[in-house]
């Protein structure tokens, strides 16, 4: 049928009016919500903000919801950590550079606020109901794996690891250790020395063993001694005897700073196996010394160790050392205690200002400043001179076998030799008439003299082939231009090669503790006098 065209405006009316109903009685489904988890969310937020560094409007608001949310949804479901876990370890630990510690995290910036805030609250997190079972995962997951974790991410796990201590910890730590080109292993060693664990001790102990690479740090050395000083926690028996086993060899070994070392780790031992060690190395050090290839540092500094440990004064006979230790295994001796008084006994004839170091190969680091000029009490010389007599009357006294050298220091230092030369009297002459031959003037910088003294090269690292002398003996006669924060980082950075003992003497009370600390740093000994 045809309809007239009178009739199709009509038509089309009812068609609309259908299309109508229709519509009102099935409606089109609208499109779907899709939720988006927290941790996606505050993921999302962190890759905005990275490039910018900044907040943007009502960005800070959102990341305060964000991180209650992320929190709130970890605490529910602890297995559900591990994205939230990981996008919270990137924004505490934002551009960190070193593992951080909790005034890192200071600072009004936008950046620092944003650590934080991050950092409160994985710190909420791990110290929650769930806290081991989340820095077990930091371990397991983030530390052990640096091929899918960022630096700066494993930076803060180990913070939490380090503060936590979880059981699995320890193995996510010595995995990191045993990789040389890991950027996280001077942080890990560091932490391990702090670590009483018998499996940590021993891989300590086997690290003195090997042939330390200066590009390496921590040095081994340090690492072990800092965890032989803890008195509450001291090593097991299989660390100890391997321990044992090591420093046996040190302490004879033909180089001294190998002895010396040992000296220092034997500590950590029980004193049933430490005094044979010694009284051992006594007797070979002694042995050397009568053949002109001994160290006469060493040979005092076993016998202080042997005094300290017993109490008395015998000598340096290694025959008495070895009768006072059968009477002490007897029961007919005991050991030192905190009340028995410590002995003393004469180290040696030669003196410096009162200090007596005994060594055959020393640095002397002289003062000569324009205040070095005063004159010296009532001899009518001054201190300068009475400073080179001194050494004069010092040298002397140890003989022709000692080596010695003299650095002179100013506003600029002066070397005598870059080698250490006998003290024959003729050296000692020509050594005297040259200093004295020069005026103190100027001012104090004792730092590059005692860079020189040490022969440290162009990266400021020690080489003991280089370095000849066991010992270093500094006069000052006041405050120092650098003062004294150069002191430890350099001690720390390379003492552990060097060995060398600073023994101090400072002429009246203008001091700034820069002498104290080359001293009591390094097992030397400080006087201050008057003049």
């Amino acid at each position: 049928m045809i309809l007239a065209p009178r009739f199709l405006p009509r038509l089309a009316a009812l068609v609309g009016l259908c299309a109508m109903l229709c519509s009102a009685q099935d409606p089109a489904p609208e499109a779907p919500v899709v939720e988006v988890a927290p941790a996606q969310a505050l993921e999302e937020w962190y890759q905005r903000f990275k490039p910018r560094d900044a907040f943007w409007r009502g960005s800070k608001t959102e990341l305060s919801n964000l991180l209650k949310d992320v929190q709130l949804q970890a605490q529910r479901s602890p297995d559900d950590m591990r994205a939230a876990g990981r996008v919270l370890l990137d924004l505490a630990g934002l551009r960190a550079t070193r593992v951080p510690r909790r005034e890192d995290f200071g600072g009004g910036s936008d950046r620092q606020r944003t650590r934080r805030s991050a950092f409160e609250t994985l710190d909420a997190l791990a110290r929650g109901p769930a806290g081991t079972q989340i820095v077990s995962w930091m371990a397991d997951e983030i530390l052990s794996s640096k091929t899918q974790n960022s630096t700066e991410r494993r930076r803060m796990a180990l913070f939490f690891v380090q503060r936590q201590r979880p059981e699995r910890g320890k193995i996510a730590l010595l995995s990191v250790a045993r990789d040389p080109r890991d950027p996280l292993r001077p942080d890990v060693l560091t932490t391990l020395a702090t670590w009483p664990d018998e499996a940590v001790d021993l891989f300590l102990v086997g690290l003195i063993g090997r042939k330390f690479d200066k590009t390496q740090r921590p040095h081994p050395f340090n690492l072990l001694l800092a965890r032989v000083r803890d008195a509450e926690h001291p090593l097991g028996q299989r660390a100890s005897a391997a321990l044992e086993d090591r420093l046996k060899l040190m302490l004879i070994s033909t180089n001294w700073r190998h002895a010396s070392r040992a000296i220092e780790l034997a500590r950590g031992l029980a004193p049933e196996r430490q005094v044979p060690l010694l009284i051992d190395a006594l007797s070979a050090w002694t042995r050397r010394e009568r053949g002109g290839g001994g160290s006469r540092r060493i040979l005092d500094d076993v016998v202080r160790e042997l005094r300290r440990i017993s109490g008395r004064s015998v000598g340096r006979n290694p025959k008495n050392w070895i009768t006072w230790w059968i009477a002490v295994r007897q029961g007919k001796a005991k050991l030192a205690d905190e009340s028995t008084p410590e002995q003393q006994e004469a180290r040696t004839q030669a003196a410096f200002f009162g200090l007596r170091p005994v060594t055959d190969k020393v640095t002397f680091v002289i003062d000569y400043s324009g205040s070095m000029a005063n004159e010296w009490g009532t001899q009518g010389h001054s201190r300068y001179v009475e400073a080179i007599e001194q050494m004069m009357k010092f040298l002397q006294a140890t003989g022709e076998e000692t080596r010695f050298n003299v650095i002179l220091f100013s506003s600029e230092p002066l070397r005598s030799s870059p080698h250490l030369v006998r003290a024959t009297a003729g050296t000692l002459m020509r050594a005297r008439d040259s200093m004295l031959m020069r005026e103190p003037n100027g001012g104090t910088r004792l730092r590059p003299a005692v860079e020189l003294a040490l022969r440290l090269d162009r990266d400021g690292n020690v080489d003991p082939e280089r370095l000849e002398a066991d010992t270093v003996i500094v006069l000052c006669d006041g405050e120092t231009e650098e003062g004294r924060g150069w002191v430890q980082p350099l001690l720390t950075r390379i003492q552990a090669e060097a060995q060398v003992k600073f023994h101090c003497v400072l002429i009246g009370s203008n001091g700034d503790g820069t002498l104290e600390t080359l001293a009591g740093e390094t097992g030397g000994d400080f006087i201050r006098i008057g003049g």
